[in-house]
């Protein structure tokens, strides 16, 4: 990523550089007072020009100053400045855990590749809305493979992992919320995922896991079954670095622990959540509280036309649930009737979870039932 004024900007607003601007506003300057190592005030300055060879010599000499005043290398300076771009999930290995200062290839190589599992099978959800699907597209892996693995941090043996956001660089307006980016969808639907873990093992059920608002699918589970099977790491620390570009007042989400003590829940919920997708005959009879067709009266007959009824149903395994059917024209016009005089629907069909919604596959014709 190339390294922009805006870029450096962004990086000493973040670490407490003051900013001041001329009589004239032509001119920008930061000020860092008291760092440690340092004889006075340091300074960087910008000018409000559009000379392209002026402004490029002061992003050069910017990039110099903050190297010294930091001791960083060129190849740090610049990871740290283009870090303000990604959300990060930090990894460290309990000391307990590590052998010399380092922990086998083969460890490191089995949480990385579940680590990359558990992004795209999470940007999926993201994507289609669904928590149980037979592979991941094009798109979420894409996504997984643009995630960077960084520098490793001191202390304990650490692994970064880094994941794109970009910069906010929309307009400030009262009335509109900025759109979050998909990177932060994705960290945050783990981050969600993983407090639903500690939450179900507190209570010593499955439930968290299942209902929790944009949580962990079938998949997700099963990659953090597979890091603590590969890894033979009982414990695996996670902390979540957010990017201040995107809502920085929001907290970052709670630190978890990938513990080997989660495994057989983990193993459950996958099972379960799986099972999801299972289609099982039913025969739904309830009171249609919705009606759906979008198109123009003169296209009912359009055979490319959904026609939508929602039906509240007392299930009895799933208790009162709002079902979505897709009707033929007729079976929809009949709807549309039944609906006036405040009958009940029965149909028939293949019951079906798609996310946090129910829907009614391969449906027959319905009856109405007057009450």
């Amino acid at each position: 990523m190339k390294i922009s004024r805006q870029n450096i900007e962004r990086y000493l607003d973040d670490r407490g550089w003051k900013r001041q601007m001329s009589a004239d506003a032509s001119l920008i300057r930061y000020q860092l007072n008291g760092g440690e190592g340092l004889n006075g005030a340091v300074n960087i300055f910008f000018s409000n020009t559009d000379d392209l060879d002026v402004r490029a010599n002061e992003v050069v000499a910017a990039l110099e100053v903050i190297r010294q005043v930091y001791s960083l290398s060129e190849p740090a300076l610049r990871a740290g400045l283009t870090s303000l771009a990604f959300d990060k999930i930090l990894a460290t290995i309990p000391d307990d855990y590590i052998k010399n200062e380092s922990i086998e290839l083969r460890a490191a190589r089995s949480y990385l590749n579940g680590m990359k599992g558990l992004i795209a099978a999470s940007a999926m959800s993201e994507l289609t809305g669904e928590r149980t699907f037979r592979r991941t597209n094009k798109e979420a892996s894409d996504y997984a493979d643009r995630c960077r693995f960084a520098h490793t941090f001191k202390g304990s043996f650490g692994l970064a992992i880094e994941s794109p956001v970009g910069f906010n660089d929309q307009a400030e307006l009262a009335f509109i919320e900025p759109t979050i980016p998909f990177g932060r969808k994705v960290v945050r639907r783990i981050a969600n995922g993983l407090q639903s873990v500690v939450k179900s093992f507190s209570e010593d059920s499955v439930s968290p896991i299942l209902e929790a608002a944009d949580g962990l699918n079938a998949s997700m589970c099963s990659e953090l079954v597979n890091i603590i099977d590969r890894t033979e790491i009982p414990r695996i620390d996670i902390a979540f670095v957010l990017s201040p570009e995107w809502e920085p007042d929001v907290p970052a989400p709670p630190s978890f622990q990938i513990d080997a003590r989660y495994r057989e829940l983990l193993k459950d919920a996958s099972a379960r959540l799986a099972a999801e997708d299972d289609a099982q005959p039913v025969t739904v009879v309830g009171r249609i509280v919705n009606l759906h067709a979008d198109l123009d009266p003169d296209d009912l007959l359009d055979a490319d036309v959904d026609r939508i009824v929602q039906a509240n149903w007392d299930s009895p395994e799933h208790g009162l649930i709002r079902v979505s059917i897709g009707l033929s024209p007729a079976g929809y016009l009949a709807a549309v009737e039944a609906h006036g005089k405040g009958q009940l629907i029965s149909v028939q069909g293949a019951l079906r979870r798609k996310s946090r919604s129910w829907i009614l596959q391969d449906a027959q014709e319905p009856r109405f039932i007057q009450i």
